[in-house]
């Protein structure tokens, strides 16, 4: 009974050793195997973790874009000309930016009954695309002497490619959480 015990004992000094300290807000991980429930648990709290942080970067990114295009449309009324149509467009593209980035749509809508018309983030996109090359052909062209104007005019699409990048950064992350899903492996702690 003895060596049972000074064995638990090793056992248990050796977990301890091993441990990583991580955020005080997160348990110890050990880097002893874990039972298939310790593994979902784990998985779980990456899942959790990186869903609060997208929202985060989506909400914070989304006020940013509110914030900028109320700024444009202020501008758009002290504006005239070109300028008033460049800005007029930079607003339309921070809001189809603003959508792709907080939902994914596909949606089926019927035009007079006939037509059959698909939205969806890639077609809100191609809308976007549009209007930046618009915006950014109206200010190299037509704007060139205001260097702040034209600036002004480049963080719509600055802003768009963000917005490219924060969803593909978490997709990726979903996918590599599937994926960790996928190499989960059977352990039974006894």
């Amino acid at each position: 009974m003895s060596r049972l015990r000074r064995f638990n004992r090793k056992i248990l000094s050796l977990s301890s050793d091993y441990t990583h300290d991580g955020e005080s807000d997160q348990e110890d991980v050990s880097i002893l195997p874990l039972d298939t429930e310790e593994q979902e648990e784990l998985i779980q709290k990456f899942e959790t973790n990186a869903h609060i942080t997208n929202k985060l970067y989506i909400n914070l990114l989304s006020i940013l874009y509110l914030l900028y295009g109320g700024l444009l449309m202020i501008l758009v009324r002290k504006s005239r000309g070109y300028i008033k149509l460049a800005l007029l467009a930079g607003a339309n593209s921070l809001i189809c930016s603003c959508i792709t980035l907080r939902y994914d749509i596909v949606n089926d809508y019927l035009l007079f009954k006939k037509f059959k018309l698909r939205v969806s983030n890639f077609s809100i996109n191609i809308i976007n695309i549009i209007l930046l090359v618009l915006m950014a052909w109206i200010s190299f062209n037509h704007v060139v002497e205001d260097k702040k104007t034209v600036l002004c005019l480049q963080v719509p699409m600055f802003l768009f490619w963000v917005a490219v990048l924060v969803k593909r950064w978490a997709r990726n992350i979903e996918d590599e959480i599937a994926d960790l899903r996928c190499l989960k492996y059977k352990y039974k702690n006894a």
